[in-house]
């Protein structure tokens, strides 16, 4: 039976919890192994990107303090630093109990959301600003070309970038957006929508090619595949410090829904 429009129109206009902007968040980019300790979901990613190599605490812990030690063993073996991923909406005697054990931020951000609606329909032509830009999407398989622009622009030179990446960014089934500026790359995003909500990231502009609004282009293309895939409202994180990144989202209507934190233990070391 067809929804009520006034309901969908009503659920269109509501930003989502910041709970379920977690689980959506978690379900763009799962980790390569996953393990379950009470109501904690522990992600083990060989170290590639913070999200898919931390805890996320989806409920109870029966014991708090051994169960912070089992995470910290289960990190441990696999040579990794553990990490909790908290939200505004993290419970608050847990997060203070890790801070009392030791625990730091190492990054911190806002989830920032947006309502999606009719005006993001798409279908609109390029401004003549951008009379060489060709924007594409492509997916579930993940473009070669824009696998090597993305590892490239970040950083990431290790051969085990590029063997774990494609593993983390084709689960699901998500769109890759590029800009192509005379047949080369110049900026890309990957969208995933994820528990009826769109999950926009890997947004990244070529130094050489910053300022020229190519971003924009890419967030205003993956709104409209985003709604067209049945989402209701479209998400991002930006870490705290990223200015260019939260003007850029705060004139597309994006407002934060609430505060990221991930939180590092310390290195334990034996007495011997």
């Amino acid at each position: 039976m067809p929804a009520d429009p006034a309901t969908a129109a009503s659920e269109r206009a509501s930003p989502p919890s910041l709970d379920r902007a977690a689980r959506a968040l978690r379900g763009s980019w799962p980790a390569l192994d996953e393990r379950r300790l009470g109501g904690w979901l522990l992600g083990f990613s060989e170290g590639f990107t913070r999200r898919a190599n931390s805890v996320w605490m989806l409920g109870a812990v029966e014991d708090l303090q051994s169960s912070v030690g089992a995470v910290e063993e289960a990190y441990r073996v696999r040579g990794l630093r553990s990490r909790f991923l908290t939200t505004d909406s993290s419970d608050v005697d847990e997060v203070a109990a890790l801070r009392a054990f030791g625990y730091v931020t190492s990054l911190s951000g806002g989830i920032l959301t947006r309502s999606l609606g009719p005006t993001d329909g798409g279908g609109q032509p390029l401004p003549a600003a951008h009379p060489s830009a060709f924007v594409s999407v492509s997916g579930p398989q993940l473009p070669s070309d824009w696998l090597d622009a993305w590892l490239a622009w970040n950083g990431r030179r290790l051969p085990s970038d590029r063997r774990l990446a494609p593993r983390i960014l084709s689960q699901g089934t998500p769109s890759f957006l590029s800009v192509s500026v005379d047949g080369s790359l110049a900026a890309t995003a990957r969208l995933s929508v994820a528990d009826g909500l769109g999950v926009v990231d890997c947004l990244v502009t070529d130094r050489a090619s910053r300022g020229r609004g190519y971003a924009r282009l890419l967030l205003e293309r993956a709104q409209h595949e985003a709604l067209a895939l049945g989402a209701s409202s479209c998400l991002t994180m930006v870490v705290d410090g990223n200015d260019a990144s939260l003007r850029l989202f705060g004139r597309l209507g994006y407002r934060r829904l609430g505060a990221f934190r991930y939180l590092e233990g310390p290195e334990r070391t034996s007495c011997c």
